[in-house]
């Protein structure tokens, strides 16, 4: 059976270098593992997305935790080899081993034994550093970390301690955190709440088109929760054209047409878009140089 991602590079995906140690392949992995699992994520519609990136983060384990798959990869900068090489290996029934085995249950333990470790710590003074002292960014970034009073204050001390025995510098974003804290902490939380009812209420809207479509009171199988992705997807990406044309000053003619969806649109199509939307692009710029001369 030929490898599921050819094109994937196992070192991007895990978000590590060629010369990462065996323990930082391992730590990469369950990062991502816990960010990733599709169960955490069950309630978003991104959860499709998810499960693909859980897959790649799988794949890119099983290279790099093989020493000979590794060390083949390394040397050829292929995986189509490795396929050949395990032409009888089925990496569907592989990728449905390893979601059963990471569940719920397992993420939950986890958290318990993390909060509070080295690791964890580890992992904020990493995220802190390259974040440039952004306090807020560690709940974005960080595993296992929630948007509550509890794990802001949690996540707070550690910071202070870190910042105080000099381990982490005391960062301009740090200190301006610190001076507002309460209304920076409650801006980000009402930012959150925001995007997440957006999100809900758009969701909210598709599935209620969806089940007037299909003259259905509730989804109730796959194919209806597949129907509520694709419309999402199809819905973002009107948005995302229509955010294009503006910016660039493109004028759609008005027609009683509806604009097709995503999967209708072929690569001709799609090159016909995007040389419009360059030829608005530049004349815009000409415009502009003209008035600058002028």
């Amino acid at each position: 059976m030929a490898v599921p991602f050819p094109e994937l590079d196992p070192y991007e995906t895990l978000k590590i270098g060629k010369e990462a140690t065996d323990q930082e392949i391992k730590k990469s992995y369950r990062k991502l593992c816990l960010i990733y699992h599709p169960d955490k994520l069950k309630d978003s519609d991104d959860v499709e997305e998810s499960r693909l990136r859980f897959e790649q983060v799988q794949f890119a384990h099983s290279i790099l935790s093989d020493e000979k798959k590794k060390r083949r990869y390394d040397q050829t900068g292929s995986l189509e080899e490795i396929g050949d090489a395990e032409s009888d290996f089925d990496w569907f029934e592989y990728f449905s081993k390893i979601k059963t085995e990471i569940t719920e249950e397992s993420i939950k333990l986890d958290k318990i034994s993390y909060q509070g470790s080295e690791d964890e710590e580890q992992d904020i003074i990493e995220a802190f550093v390259e974040s440039d002292g952004d306090f807020l960014s560690l709940f974005e970034t960080v595993p296992h970390t929630e948007i509550t009073a509890e794990d802001e204050s949690r996540v707070y001390q550690i910071v202070d301690k870190l910042v105080n025995e000099g381990v982490v510098e005391n960062s301009t974003q740090w200190k301006a955190y610190q001076s507002k804290r309460k209304q920076l902490w409650s801006k980000f939380v009402k930012t959150q709440e925001k995007l997440v009812s957006k999100e809900a209420k758009e969701a909210e809207e598709l599935k209620k088109e969806i089940l007037k479509k299909n003259n259905k009171k509730s989804l109730d199988t796959e194919d209806d929760l597949r129907q509520l992705i694709q419309a999402k997807r199809e819905s973002n990406l009107n948005s995302l054209i229509d955010s294009l044309e503006a910016k660039y000053g493109a004028k759609e003619k008005k027609s009683g047409k509806k604009r097709k969806h995503e999967q209708d649109i072929d690569e001709e199509e799609f090159a016909k878009i995007q040389a419009r939307l360059d030829k608005n692009k530049n004349s815009s710029k000409r415009k502009e140089k003209e008035k600058s001369k002028k």
